[in-house]
């Protein structure tokens, strides 16, 4: 073949470079880097959503929600090295959420699946004998500020497939 045949078989030299068929082909030879594109737009979209639906969980706390919080920031005289906590809401009124505090600490923000892994939140000494109060403008201060970093509300007796409450806690409400 010589060099005026192959460009004339090339089809974005025949038709210009943005002919459907030029596209596709382009596209066809390219695959990976569409699926890379992909995937960073999808877990973009993820983290948005996640994201969204921690701050409706802040702005209107229930009973047996969930925030993940660096509780070195509100208790300066706890271990600054084990700082990340989740705390479990236990009671909501008008201005004040109730909440146990978590007794099982990480050094780093881990996510809550991390927290609650192995179902951690079933043993008896996952939480503090006292409790934390704070009101509903604090809380969405500490949101805003990154202290508390993510929040979820579980569904039935999971978040992220782990077990977070007990039936009884879950057939309280009914």
């Amino acid at each position: 073949m010589t060099q005026g045949n192959m460009e004339l078989s090339n089809p974005a030299k025949t038709t210009g470079f943005l002919s459907l068929t030029a596209m596709s082909e382009w596209f066809i030879e390219h695959i990976e880097i569409a699926v890379f594109i992909f995937c960073i737009l999808g877990y973009q979209y993820f983290e948005y959503q996640r994201e969204q639906n921690a701050a409706v969980i802040v702005q209107h706390p229930q009973q047996y929600d969930f925030m993940f919080v660096d509780y070195f920031v509100l208790d300066k005289t706890s271990d600054p090295r084990h700082r990340y906590v989740p705390l479990k809401v236990m009671s909501v009124d008008e201005k004040i959420v109730t909440f146990k505090i978590g007794n099982i600490a990480h050094s780093t923000a881990v996510s809550p699946s991390q927290h609650m892994k192995f179902d951690s939140a079933m043993q008896r000494n996952f939480y503090r004998p006292y409790t934390l109060s704070l009101s509903k403008d604090k809380i969405a201060h500490l949101f805003n500020s990154g202290v508390i970093y993510d929040a979820r509300r579980p569904r039935n007796i999971f978040i992220d497939g782990w077990v977070v409450l007990t039936l009884a806690e879950l057939n309280a409400d009914d």
